[in-house]
């Protein structure tokens, strides 16, 4: 009679829902790490601290946002981080000569987009392995920031980015305010368009996308230039937080959205994806950081943490996917 119940729950059309969703099955644990973290630290739970967290994630959220796509398309890109910052760089040293604020944003964000085209035409014009082409390509980024910074930062006082990057509206810092709207961008395009829909198709057989008539190398072209424009966008918003141009501020980004992509249960095969999972799992290694914090958990204690609750997570996934086999 167990058996029985149990196999029909398997069966079942709940086992299917979204109550049981990689999604929410992520979102209880984080629920569980938000509990205990509380118990230890009542200060945690507090809205002054959440609102800290979702301003700390903003970056992450955005670029991993891009990654999603990569890597749903069957790639990866190690070079965000430095895309990234030399939108920062670029946007930082035209506003400390003079450059308008809106063509200082448009030029920085343009940078980070050609350098995204660029590896999406060097992936398929090449045809060389997508870690490769971009490991190559965060170093020629590297380069870039600091050939023009020589590795000094680039100090700004221009009240636009004081604005984005430290005051708040509504009681809310202005930076949270980009999480919805790009998760919702990133979400539609994935889940609602044709292009969202060629995206996963070549992740998941990339022959078979091409005999289907789907134009294979102009897709990932796009998704890399997409990346790049998202990559873009977070320069500007790192800058402001900063304010200032940073040489180093995309150091890790690359390791942690690829983290929060894999953690939020896009698959590293590609096929599948979903750009509301990458968030979770932005917003969970980013609520595990604050409360090693909160405990006074040494920084590089935080780290090694941080990344055995990845993988411990990563294999619980995969346990779980294998027993549904």
């Amino acid at each position: 009679m167990n058996l029985s119940l149990l196999n029909n729950f398997k069966n079942s059309r709940l086992r299917n829902s979204f109550l049981f969703s990689k999604e929410m099955m992520l979102f209880y644990v984080l629920l569980l790490i938000v509990g205990f973290t509380t118990i230890i630290n009542p200060v945690f739970l507090t809205t002054s601290n959440l609102l800290s967290i979702l301003k700390q994630i903003t970056i992450v959220v955005i670029v991993a946002i891009g990654q999603t796509f990569i890597i749903s398309s069957g790639g990866i890109d190690l070079s965000v981080g430095y895309v990234m910052a030399v939108s920062s760089i670029v946007f930082a040293t035209l506003l400390k000569i003079g450059i308008p604020i809106t063509p200082a944003i448009l030029l920085g964000i343009s940078s980070s987009t050609l350098l995204g085209a660029l590896n999406g035409l060097m992936v398929t014009k090449l045809r060389l392995p997508p870690f490769i082409i971009t490991f190559g390509m965060a170093n020629i980024a590297k380069g870039i920031v600091l050939v023009v910074t020589q590795s000094y930062v680039i100090q700004l006082n221009n009240p636009f980015i004081t604005f984005v990057g430290v005051e708040d509206f509504l009681g809310i810092p202005v930076m949270a305010y980009f999480v919805p709207v790009f998760v919702l961008i990133g979400w539609f395009l994935l889940n609602k368009t044709v292009f969202g829909s060629h995206v996963l198709a070549i992740g998941g057989n990339e022959t078979a996308a091409r005999l289907s008539g789907i134009p294979v190398h102009k897709i990932k072209i796009w998704v890399y230039t997409l990346t790049g424009i998202f990559c873009g966008v977070a320069g500007i918003l790192i800058t402001a937080r900063l304010n200032g141009g940073n040489p180093n501020a995309g150091l890790t980004t690359d390791m942690d959205t690829i983290g929060a992509v894999i953690v939020g249960g896009t698959a590293l095969s590609g096929g599948s994806g979903t750009v509301i999972g990458s968030f979770i799992g932005a917003l969970l290694m980013g609520v595990i950081r604050n409360g090693l914090v909160l405990m006074n958990v040494d920084l590089f204690w935080q780290t090694i943490v941080t990344g055995t609750i990845v993988i411990s997570v990563c294999a619980i996934k995969e346990i779980l996917k294998r027993k549904e086999n």
